[in-house]
């Protein structure tokens, strides 16, 4: 090794009488006129030591020399001098300056650089005559990737890289503002694939103005490490394009393309992709070993990168998919206040949906609202890690058309490197099982790719229902395949705790099953029409629920007059719609909304709530009535569809109590769990609920059926008060009509009416005058419990017809009185009224004899249990004459006939009454005429 006293002075003299030859080379001549640049050569090739052209997959090249020749003139000068030279290098192909020492520019201006710091030479050109510089690794200023250097005379010329996006992520180097003394007309740039290595020391700082072979030779005095590497694709483009201008025509751009060239100058590719190693690992945790919890997400991608030079590289990872275990899943809450990163906040060029990703080099305009976490990146390229975050896309307007799109953007101030890459989470539409995948990574080296998703209430993911272990799975492709095998590695978690403590299931179906039920009317006055309110709720850690029913009380009614249905036909359209669609037009008619109904969904102490409308709809299922639940599935920036969830609305028709029971629940939604935490429904139509007119406590009651299999009763409280302030005023007139003579079957009518406002009827009982008795003749053909349930009714046993009129229907309800068999329970038939309308109600009687004081025996008919509904008017009209149920024990003519009534009050007031029978004889209608002349 030769030691120069003094080097800075030395190589400065030397660079002097370098640059004083080049300026004698163009003194012969007077300037040329200006023109556009143009490239007569450019050249780029990876070297081994002998030369030879390095084409092995993630092999270290030498050296790597990319070479200008411009085009000269008739007198063999330069047409234009170069001013900015730009060049794309094959993709795959990087530097590592981070494994390197740097110098300062201060160190460079004074020629001062460290021998360590060398990574290279460039010789500039003039008419045959060359000066050969040495090239530094510098120390890059922010917003720079890395940045190279040479001293030429006074001018300190820069080398910068940066990463490029199109048409794949590569590496740039720029010079800009080249030697503008001279009029270059060849520029050779060499890097050295192992900087320290002693095959260089030749041309180590001053020895490049020092024939080789002089003896000059300087030794870096550093480890030898790999600075270049090779792609590692073998399918790629091996080819690096580049763009140079002139100081006087920067607009026009020379542009040109070289790599490595066979025997014919056709390009040879990568090869030997078989060789690099490929040993990815991966790490996945969820922030909390808590079941059924919201949850972050810790996931690591690590590849054991390596600097020998005598080695391959490690193969880089192109596709990563990750398919997340059973359980750990969407979490529903995390859509509130969630935002998406649209395709031109993202920068997006390439069209939307054809699974290729491009984007520009602008830094992107995500908004903060889109934000699930953040992304770290260690690469040898780089001495400190690259930091960014991980975006939502816009659902259905991304790369892949998806409704679960991923943005992973790197945008780092120091170095100015922006990298976006796409990926997509596809979730099983069965389970909600997540698929991670990111297609096309760039063939960029790094050791670490870290993702932190968020955690808190609103995270993005939620763990599984039940405790163990859960493994993650991986297919890991790297950009040596189809040669390069692609690997699986997979990593395990534990879920340990149940959600507030105890035992924490294995199963499923060893979770709890304990929905909570509240209801009640908001105003609980007796009588009195109010809001009702009914809400089924379940904590984190519990089965979900799938299926309601719910019974309500006795009395607790729905004002159906002046409510149209909602048309079958609008709900299936309904159920064919966007949610966006359903909540800009409403597919049922307003006038058929009762109510509304919010649905919490997602894990944690806040779940997203979304609201809904509940409708009257006509039969269904055999009920008479039906509730039509019409959900928009809206929340953030996802649209699920609409929901629409039918209950059937069976009315008892001797107690008119209601049950309702809901189709099954929805648990996905395009793979999404709805995971739902409450079900509310608000009946708050003005006028529409009416509370009943007895007092009694009572209950609502329900059951739910989670989504294995398990049923749960649940029960609340009910009940209203005030039911003493009610009036109880009905009013019964009765009449026998047709046969009036001793043993005629006179017909029966009996007209009851009541005022509106007071407490419904709960009993009535009418013992008829001691005029009339059961014809027994008339008995023998009663219907049968069976026929009744089957509306088969024999003729025989229609004893007449019956009117209920309410103020809670926009029609009365009418249908036959049967005489109805009791399986024995009572000595005579029951006396049935089956009434039919908007709702089925069936009112039975029985029939017997009571001994009235002095009078004997007189006919009871009582109606022991009549439903807690309000009625204005009732009719019942019996036959007479053959089929007459009544026969008359002497002439009603010549009698003045009372029956006797009682009416008991469903709020335990009674109303007694002595009512005068009408009856149609023409000496009482003369009498009338008589007594009204008068």
């Amino acid at each position: 090794m030769i030691t120069l006293a003094t080097p800075g002075s030395r190589r400065a003299v030397a660079l002097a009488f370098a640059f004083a030859i080049l300026a004698t080379a163009v003194s012969f001549a007077p300037a040329s006129a200006s023109a556009a640049i143009k490239l007569e050569s450019f050249e780029y090739q990876t070297t081994e030591q002998n030369g030879s052209a390095l084409l092995r997959a993630g092999a270290h090249p030498d050296q790597t020399v990319v070479s200008f020749k411009f085009e000269k003139d008739s007198l063999g000068r330069a047409v234009e001098s170069p001013k900015d030279i730009a060049v794309d290098l094959p993709p795959g192909s990087v530097g590592s300056p981070a494994s390197l020492p740097t110098c300062t520019n201060g160190q460079l201006a004074f020629d001062a650089c460290p021998p360590d710091t060398q990574v290279g030479i460039v010789s500039l050109g003039v008419r045959g005559a060359h000066v050969v510089l040495p090239v530094y690794n510098l120390l890059a200023p922010p917003g720079i990737l890395a940045q190279f250097g040479f001293h030429a005379q006074t001018v300190v010329i820069h080398l910068t890289a940066t990463v490029h996006s199109l048409p794949q992520y590569g590496v740039t180097i720029t010079t800009r503002q080249t030697v503008q003394v001279l009029p270059l007309d060849e520029i050779v740039n060499t890097f050295w694939g192992v900087p320290a290595a002693p095959g260089h020391d030749e041309d180590r700082g001053m020895c490049t103005f020092v024939p080789h072979g002089s003896g000059c030779s300087i030794s870096a005095e550093a480890e030898e490490v790999a600075f270049l590497t090779n792609p590692s694709a073998c399918s790629s483009s091996s080819l690096a394009d580049a763009r140079v201008n002139s100081w006087l025509e920067p607009q026009i751009i020379a542009e040109g393309i070289a790599g490595n060239l066979g025997e014919a100058g056709e390009p040879l590719g990568v090869v030997g992709c078989a060789v690099p190693d490929f040993s990815p690992s991966i790490e996945v945790k969820p922030s909390t070993e808590v079941a059924d919890s919201p949850a972050g997400l810790h996931v690591d991608l690590h590849l054991p990168q390596n600097d020998d030079p005598h080695q391959p590289a490690e193969a880089q990872l192109k596709d990563a998919t990750l398919l997340l275990p059973e359980g750990l899943t969407v979490n529903s809450a995390s859509a509130a206040g969630l935002g998406a990163c649209s395709p031109a906040e993202v920068g997006l060029l390439s069209p939307v949906g054809e699974a290729k990703a491009e984007f520009d080099e602008s830094s992107s305009t995500c908004p903060d609202s889109a934000k699930l976490g953040s992304v770290k990146v260690v690469t040898p390229l780089l001495k400190q890690p690259l930091e960014g975050s991980m975006y939502l896309a816009e659902p259905h307007r991304n790369p892949f058309g998806s409704l679960l799109g991923l943005y992973a953007i790197i945008e780092d101030p120091l170095t100015g490197v922006i990298i976006k890459i796409a990926g997509k989470a596809e979730p099983d539409p069965r389970t909600g099982r997540l698929s991670v995948s990111f297609p096309d990574a760039p063939q960029l080296p790094f050791e670490d790719f870290d993702v932190e998703l968020l955690k808190g209430s609103r995270a993005a993911l939620k763990t599984p229902l039940t405790c163990g272990s859960n493994t993650t799975e991986s297919s890991l492709v790297p950009w040596t395949a189809p040669e390069g095998p692609e690997r699986h590695p997979a990593d395990t978690f534990k879920i340990a705790a149940a959600p507030g403590g105890g035992s924490c299931p294995t199963s499923g179906d060893g979770a709890p099953n304990s929905p909570v039920l509240t209801a009640g009317t908001v105003n609980p006055a007796a009588g009195a029409y109010s809001p009702f309110r009914l809400k089924f709720t379940r904590a984190d850690g519990t089965q979900p629920i799938q299926g309601l029913e719910a019974t309500l009380p006795l009395g607790l009614l729905g004002r159906l007059a002046g409510i149209p249905y909602c048309p079958d036909a609008a709900l299936a359209a309904a159920a064919s719609r966007s949610g966006q669609e359903e909540l800009a037009s409403p597919s049922c008619p307003a006038a058929s909304r009762v109510g509304s109904v919010s649905v919490g969904a997602g894990a944690g102490p806040t779940p997203l709530y979304v609201g809904g409308e509940a409708y009257l709809a006509g039969p269904y299922k055999g009920a008479p009535l039906s509730l039509a639940i019409v959900t928009p599935a809206v929340a953030g920036p996802f649209d699920l569809g609409t929901v629409v969830v039918r209950t059937a609305l069976d009315v008892d028709p001797e107690t008119t109590r209601i049950h309702a029971v809901s189709d099954p629940i929805p648990t996905i939604l395009q793979g999404i769990p709805l995971d739902i935490r409450s079900v509310s429904v608000n009946l708050d139509r003005p006028d529409f609920t009416l509370n009943p007119t007895d007092c009694e406590a009572q209950s609502v009651g329900a059951t739910t059926l989670s989504s294995f299999g398990q049923s749960a009763t649940l029960s609340t409280p009910f009940a209203v008060g005030g039911c003493n302030a009610l009036g109880f005023r009905p009013r019964l007139k009765l009449s026998l009509g047709g046969q009036t003579r001793r043993t005629g079957n006179p017909a029966v009518k009996a007209v009851l009416t009541a005022p509106e406002g007071g407490a419904n009827i709960a009993s009535t009982t009418v013992i008829l005058p001691r005029s009339e008795f059961i014809d027994q003749s008339h008995v023998g053909n009663p219907c049968t419990r069976v026929q009744f349930a089957a509306e088969a009714c024999p003729a025989k046993s229609v004893l007449g017809t019956a009117k209920a009129w309410s103020p809670l229907l926009d029609r009365p309800l009418t249908g036959p009185v049967y005489f109805r068999s009791n399986g024995g329970e009572r000595k005579l038939p029951d006396i049935v009224a089956d009434l039919h309308g908007q709702i089925h109600v069936v009112l039975v009687g029985f029939i017997d004899s009571k001994k009235v004081g002095r009078e004997g025996s007189r006919v009871r008919t009582r109606f022991a249990s009549v439903p807690d509904a309000p009625v204005s008017r009732f009719e019942l009209k019996l036959k007479g004459g053959k089929r007459g149920l009544i026969e008359n024990s002497r002439n009603l003519c010549r009698a003045r006939p009372r029956a006797s009534v009682q009416m008991n009050g469903q709020n335990g007031r009674i109303a007694d009454s002595e009512p005068r029978v009408q009856t149609r004889c023409k000496a009482a209608k003369s009498r009338g005429k008589k007594s009204a002349g008068k």
